[in-house]
């Protein structure tokens, strides 16, 4: 649980006439300096908040946070949602709204909130809600001012303590942590040089962070996500105790034998079932083999639902569970799987991962519990073989953008060990298009395509064909760049070598205009590059693709005895350390076709800072190459 904090008052005097009359001004607008207020929406003029660690599963967390909204860009934070469930429980909240001169114009207790439940956006169930309040606001700026109390009776994990400086700039920012005698915290600072004051006494530690007048930060679009440049303070317990479940933290072996034993199971398959899953590899020649067969078993026959309740956020559902009810979440489909593969003799272990592409890999160095993912992995003779349990569609050692080039953490019987995730390079996600557009008279066309895929591709297609109608043809447009049809077939087939789509377009009009007798065609039906980024000459941070690719286009256009070439697109190279460009064409007399093959390789998909400008160039001169015209005269 990562959460934003804070809080702050100041008392005005004034003396009106021979009485003294004490009227009370929180934070008024006014006393912000102008450095402050440069690029922000917001101010936090105070960012507090005090962790006081009871025992190895207790502790409170006050919160105190005092927000000058400037203008409506930051209204976000009127919004106040404040998230609990069984094991974290809202003790007490107070959110007070002030105008702009610091002036209280509205109070509100626990009373006034909203309760409602939490949806994650992938889970069927879970214990989790949702406490939210909408202030209105008269004017800006206004001042929101939230303070409350969580009270936590099970964690794996102590709160960590983030600067919200992208759009905001922060007055004071004070982070203290209280840990008893016998017990402590392991802790760093991320994006900050802050040190800790520590104070020992003999009821124990108490670690204080604090700053002041930090200025707003803009967050450089298209990198990690936010948590990896946010200024924070980062804290760890070294014993845990979570639902009844004790642990240690002092390093990732701890952790992972804890994962692990949550993992073991008294009874696994029952006889009738072990002798029909040795069954079903019968005759595999080897243990990739057997692995492929007993995935492909798994991804026909199980789906990914995910419930989440208490301890069953961490322990899976039993083998027994998913075989019987054909479902499971990620953690209970990988302790399938890796069940399956023990019944025959191979040996696998659960991986727990910070899963999406734009996630940070777990730091080696200072072990935390930031995973949201489980896959598997099968130690083979000479490498691993990784496997996603939830996908119906991935190949058995593929991984994609979700989980590749991470740190996993595997959950062995010796404890956790942290392991390197495989990368993907360009050859492995695979786009290849050959069009046949067959032009007629009027400058409309049929095109028969097919597209051969693979790796990260092929879950885009597999994605798009399970859609139809005009949302498939809306899927075609918006994700595959295609020009709009006005009617579209496609059939699939599976290959040995890659996943194959036959398409049938229609277009009653392919050419983008005319002049004359002139008409100027797109030089294809798709555009391998519609990245637009946004032109600077310094980065300090890296940019992110979602993953390393080489698409193929070729296009082969079938003209009528009235259309004759009256210019042809150039031929063309561009080459980057990161990118490459290619397009050859061909025109043939005697059977009026014009082919035409571009080639754009991506071959790693994380640009460093000082690459940046340099690929901007490239991909602007791709998309520069990419709306070239073939120019055609009707006689």
């Amino acid at each position: 649980m990562k959460k934003i904090l804070s809080t702050l008052i100041l008392v005005h005097f004034i003396l009106s006439g021979d009485s003294q009359q004490v009227v009370v001004a929180s934070y008024p607008a006014a006393g912000i300096s102008e450095s402050l207020k440069k690029d922000a929406n917001a101010v936090y003029r105070l960012d507090e908040g005090i962790l006081e660690v009871i025992s190895a599963s207790k502790y409170t967390l006050k919160t105190h946070q005092v927000i000058t909204v400037l203008n409506e860009e930051g209204a976000r934070h009127l919004q106040q949602t404040v998230w609990f469930d069984k094991f974290n429980a809202v003790d007490d909240i107070e959110v007070k709204l002030y105008n702009s001169a610091g002036n209280e114009i509205q109070k509100y207790k626990k009373k006034d909130f909203t309760v409602e439940n939490y949806f994650d956006g992938i889970s069927l169930a879970t214990d989790d809600k949702m406490m939210h309040l909408t202030l209105a606001a008269r004017e800006y700026p206004c001042t929101v001012d939230v303070e409350y109390v969580m009270a936590v009776s099970s964690y794996i994990d102590l709160p960590n303590w983030y600067m919200n400086n992208t759009a905001s700039s922060i007055e004071q920012f004070k982070y203290t942590v209280k840990v008893p005698a016998g017990m402590d915290i392991r802790y760093r600072t991320l994006n900050m040089d802050i040190k800790p004051v520590i104070a020992d006494n003999p009821k124990g530690k108490v670690y204080t962070w604090e700053t002041k007048n930090v200025a707003v930060n803009k967050m450089e679009a298209g990198g990690y996500e936010g948590s990896k440049y946010l200024p924070q303070v980062e804290v760890s317990p070294n014993v845990f105790e979570y639902d009844g479940h004790k642990g240690e933290f002092k390093n990732w072996a701890d952790f992972g034998k804890w994962c692990y034993s949550l993992y073991e199971e008294k009874t696994g398959f029952s006889e009738q079932r072990t002798a029909e899953i040795k069954a079903m590899v019968n005759g595999q020649p080897d243990a990739q083999s057997k692995i492929k067969v007993l995935y492909d078993y798994l991804k026909k026959n199980m789906r990914y639902v995910s419930i989440q309740f208490g301890i069953g956020g961490y322990k899976p559902f039993t083998t027994r569970f998913v075989d019987d009810k054909k479902y499971g979440d990620c953690k209970a489909l990988t302790n399938y799987m890796r069940n399956l593969l023990s019944v025959v003799g191979i040996k696998s272990y659960p991986a727990l991962i910070n899963a999406g592409y734009n996630k940070a890999p777990a730091n080696p160095e200072f072990p935390e519990n930031i995973f949201n993912h489980v896959i598997l992995c099968v130690p083979q003779a000479k490498d691993s073989i990784w496997l996603e349990c939830t996908s119906n569609n991935s190949d058995a050692g593929f991984l994609g953008s979700f989980t590749e080039n991470k740190n996993a953490l595997l959950l062995t019987e010796n404890g956790g060990v942290i392991v390197p995730t495989p990368r993907s390079n360009f050859n492995q996600n695979l786009l290849e298009t050959v069009n046949d557009i067959f032009i007629n008279e009027e400058g409309g066309a049929e095109v028969k395509s097919r597209i051969n895929s693979s790796g990260s591709f092929y879950e885009l297609l597999d994605a798009v064909t399970k859609t139809e109608g005009a949302r498939q043809n809306e899927l075609f447009v918006n994700y595959l760049h295609y020009k709009e049809p006005d009617e579209l077939k496609l059939t699939e087939e599976n290959e040995s070598n890659g996943h194959r789509l036959s398409l049938h377009f229609v277009y009653a009009k392919l050419f983008d205009f005319k002049a004359g007798s002139k008409f100027f065609f797109p030089k294809s039906i798709s555009t391998l590059s519609n990245d637009k980024l946004a032109t600077q000459e310094t980065r300090k941070t890296e940019y992110l693709f979602q993953y390393p690719y080489k698409k193929v286009d070729t296009t082969i256009f079938h003209l009528p005895t009235t259309f004759k070439v009256d210019d042809l697109p150039k031929e063309k190279e561009l080459a980057g350390d990161c990118i490459s460009y290619s397009r050859q064409v061909n025109y043939e007399q005697a059977s009026n076709t014009i082919k035409i093959v571009s080639t754009l390789i991506l071959n790693n998909n994380i640009i460093k800072a000082d690459e940046y400008k340099d690929i901007c160039r490239l991909l602007n001169l791709v998309e520069k190459e990419e709306t070239n015209k073939l120019v055609l005269k009707k006689e």
